[in-house]
């Protein structure tokens, strides 16, 4: 019997999404309930995407405020589309955010998952708990 013990495994992803820019859903495949329900009540609306709504949420919502700017630029779907065009793999940053009662440090990767030609389908969002890591005023940006 073959023994199952990937580096994944010990990884204790916080939040794991889908987004799909052509049909724009915001898919949380793992992630607190609290958040899985504001992406599913997000409204339909013809000056932004669930996903930036969703982005602006976040901001303002749980990422600590010294971040907020940096956060809402780097996960922005113009500089996601961007980065990826130009021929970035990852895009990843660490910052701080509320997980459950407290204020942690968190690393985010945004992956693309699905590209037609040069253009950005899908792309995928993992949010990493960064073990040990409680935060006061631990900044470390990547």
């Amino acid at each position: 019997m073959m023994e199952y013990n990937s580096k994944q495994e010990q990884n204790k992803y916080y939040k794991v999404v889908l987004v799909r820019i052509e049909t724009d859903e915001y898919i949380i495949l793992k992630g607190p309930e609290e958040e899985k329900l504001l992406a599913g009540i997000l409204q339909d609306d013809y000056n932004s995407t669930r996903y930036e709504k969703m982005i602006q949420l976040l901001a303002e919502e749980v990422v600590m405020k010294e971040y907020r700017k940096m956060f809402s630029s780097i996960f922005s779907m113009e500089n996601i589309q961007k980065e990826f065009e130009e021929g970035k793999n990852v895009i990843e940053y660490s910052y701080v955010r509320n997980v459950g009662d407290e204020n942690s440090v968190v690393n985010t990767k945004v992956y693309p998952r699905t590209k037609q030609g040069d253009s950005l389908k899908e792309f995928m969002v993992y949010v990493l708990l960064e073990p040990g890591m409680q935060a006061e005023g631990n900044k470390r940006a990547v």
